[in-house]
C-alpha cells in the first residue's frame, strides 16, 4: 500500500477547493475526537462544510473553536490544512459548520513511504515477553525497531508507540545488524491496521517533521 509524503506551502484556498468536494474531518479535541465525513458547501468569504458524520451516519456537533483538520482529493493529488470550527448554521434544513480559512496546506501525494526519524525508547511483545527496544524511524506503513533480541523475518510482534498510546501488531519484513552495540534493526510493517489509525500515524509524522524543521531553522 502507498502512502503519502507531504509539503507545506501558502496558498489561496479557492484555488484548490470547491463548492461539493468531499473532505474527511479530523477531529482534535472534545466529545467527538476521531475522523468524520463530510461536504463542501460554499467557499466564499467562510468556508461551509455539511455537519460531520462517522461512518455509523452519527453527527459531530461541535463546539466553536474546536481544532480540526481537513483533507480531500483534488487532481488525483489529497491536500490537508488545520482548521477550526467557528459556528454552527441551519441552512435550508441542512446543519452546516462554518470552519477558519488556513495559513498553510499540506500537499500530500501519492509516493513512498513518508518516514521520519524518531528514536524513541519503547517496548515489543514477542511470543508474550515484553523486550526493551527503540522505534528508529516511523511511517504509515510500519516502523524501524532496534533490539538485542534475535528475531526472524516473517515473525509477528506487537510494539508499543509511546507518543500516540498505541501497541500495534507488525510483521518482520527485513532484518539488518546495526553498529550499535551488536543490535538487530528490523524492518516492520503495520498488519490490519485501521485507516483511522494510519491517519493518526501519518499526522504524528507530520507534526514531528514540522518540528525538527523549526529546530533546525533556530
Amino acid at each position: 500500500m502507498k502512502e503519502w509524503i507531504s509539503d507545506i506551502f501558502k496558498t489561496d484556498l479557492k484555488s484548490y477547493i470547491s463548492i461539493g468536494d468531499k473532505i474527511k474531518v479530523e477531529v482534535k479535541e472534545g466529545n467527538y475526537r476521531g475522523f468524520y465525513l463530510s461536504r463542501v458547501e460554499d467557499v466564499s468569504d467562510v468556508i461551509k462544510i455539511a455537519l460531520p458524520t462517522d461512518e455509523k451516519g452519527r453527527y459531530a456537533v461541535l463546539e466553536k473553536f474546536t481544532p480540526i483538520f481537513i483533507s480531500y482529493f483534488i487532481n488525483k493529488k489529497r491536500l490537508g490544512f488545520n482548521s477550526k470550527n467557528i459556528d454552527r448554521v441551519v441552512e435550508n434544513g441542512f446543519r452546516l459548520l462554518i470552519v477558519s480559512f488556513p495559513d498553510e496546506i499540506f500537499r500530500i501525494e501519492d509516493r513512498e513511504f513518508f518516514r521520519i526519524k524518531v528514536n524513541v525508547s519503547t517496548s515489543l511483545l514477542y511470543h508474550d515477553k515484553e523486550i526493551k527496544c527503540l522505534i528508529v524511524n516511523i511511517s504509515g506503513g510500519g516502523v524501524l525497531v532496534r533490539s538485542k533480541l534475535k528475531m526472524s523475518k516473517g515473525d509477528m510482534i506487537k510494539v508499543f508507540i509511546p507518543s500516540l498510546q498505541i501497541s500495534m501488531p507488525v510483521k518482520i519484513a527485513r532484518k539488518s545488524m546495526s553498529n550499535k552495540r551488536k543490535m538487530a534493526e528490523y524492518g516492520c510493517s503495520f498488519m490490519n491496521i485501521k485507516e483511522s489509525t494510519r491517519d493518526k500515524i501519518i499526522r504524528y509524522c507530520f507534526s514531528e517533521s514540522i518540528k525538527q524543521k523549526k529546530l533546525i531553522n533556530v
